[in-house]
């Protein structure tokens, strides 16, 4: 009796080995789910805020890479606001779609509809921020890499006059915060902003 009891147990203990293993087989690992939308829904989420930035330019025309730091304001759900300091002030600011420079003293406002290309690089930034995947695929092929915790989302512009301008743009980040945007022109320039929000 005791031994029928044992074997029965035994083969008890098989089965739930058997099914936990077939369970884990067959479970959707947690990063299958991480995807674009998925991505889009997170940054959606962002509240805006501010944040400091560095960019790096690196122009065919100059032998050093030209540096600038200064802030960042994002408004949802159309107003960013670049404020570079350092080398020397200036501003841009970009409300729906005017753009407003203020460079050595000067103010200069531009529409942006009478400038489709530089639309499209704009909505890259923006459409990002506010997770508008239906306006950025208007103007971009969409490709994500990496994991939550750590993804790259690569823009490859739909339309010429973009891409006459602009090959690719890489937007880095952790999880709903932007890190890192990367711009790589059509001339051979490129040009890298790192972001870090204020605590």
């Amino acid at each position: 009796m005791i031994f029928g009891k044992k074997l029965l147990s035994e083969s008890r203990s098989r089965r739930l080995v058997v099914l936990a293993v077939l369970a884990c087989a067959t479970a959707t690992p947690v990063w299958a789910n991480w995807n674009i939308d998925a991505l889009m829904k997170q940054l959606s989420q962002h509240p805006g805020g501010s944040a400091r930035f560095t960019e790096t330019k690196k122009l065919s025309v100059l032998d050093t890479p030209v540096v600038s730091s200064g802030t960042l304001l994002f408004s949802p759900p159309d107003r960013l606001e670049k404020n570079t300091l350092l080398p020397k002030p200036e501003s841009m600011v970009l409300e729906r779609d005017r753009l407003t420079l203020v460079r050595d003293g000067k103010k200069r406002e531009i529409r942006l509809q009478q400038y489709p290309e530089a639309m499209g690089i704009v909505e890259a930034i923006r459409s990002t921020l506010l997770g508008n995947q239906s306006v950025l695929r208007q103007h971009y092929a969409l490709q994500l890499q990496g994991t939550e915790a750590n993804w790259r989302l690569v823009l490859t512009p739909a339309e010429e006059r973009t891409s006459r301008w602009i090959t690719q743009i890489l937007i880095s980040g952790k999880s709903n915060q932007v890190t890192t945007v990367e711009t790589l022109q059509a001339d051979g320039d490129r040009s890298v902003m790192a972001i870090e929000p204020h605590k």
